[in-house]
């Protein structure tokens, strides 16, 4: 997936993917397995940015927008195991998280005695492990190859 869209002079569609991934995996009950369970191609995901770019200052705006609920409160975070730690506590362990400029989602469960931990990111992938340990490895290794820098916040969402 490509994040180089560009709408009212910012670019990204990072934010409504991580929320339509988000509610997607919320409605499903599990993990997407391919692209087509998003539900939106590309370009539908950059005409809906358009419109909620607007609430970039807002976020409950735009989460609200796309049909989720905020669980609690925005959470300040540095690094991914304070994502993991608030994601494995908080029902029903699926957020977004972001750094200064892009946006991510973030899973956890565990189906039939096997723990799922899942990170979605639109501009590296969608990777998947049993276990925190592993998913935390793959988060650090693709933010120091594409020089992302820390974590700033998290918000926790249900339908």
């Amino acid at each position: 997936m490509r994040n180089n869209f560009v709408q009212r002079g910012e670019v990204g569609i990072c934010t409504v993917a991580s929320l339509q991934w988000a509610k997607q995996c919320l409605r499903l009950g599990r993990g997407i397995g391919n692209f087509d369970e998003l539900s939106l191609s590309p370009h539908q995901l950059n005409a809906q940015m358009s419109i909620f770019r607007r609430f970039d200052n807002n976020p409950a705006a735009q989460t609200n927008g796309m049909g989720l609920q905020i669980v609690g409160a925005d959470h300040d975070v540095g690094q991914i195991v304070e994502v993991q730690q608030r994601v494995n506590t908080t029902a029903p362990g699926i957020c977004i998280f972001w750094n200064s400029h892009h946006t991510m989602g973030y899973r956890v469960a565990t189906k039939g005695g096997r723990r799922e931990c899942e990170w979605f990111d639109n501009e590296d992938g969608l990777w998947l492990a049993d276990n925190d340990a592993d998913i935390r490895q793959a988060v650090i290794a693709g933010f120091a190859a594409r020089s992302y820098a820390l974590i700033l916040g998290m918000r926790v969402v249900n339908l």
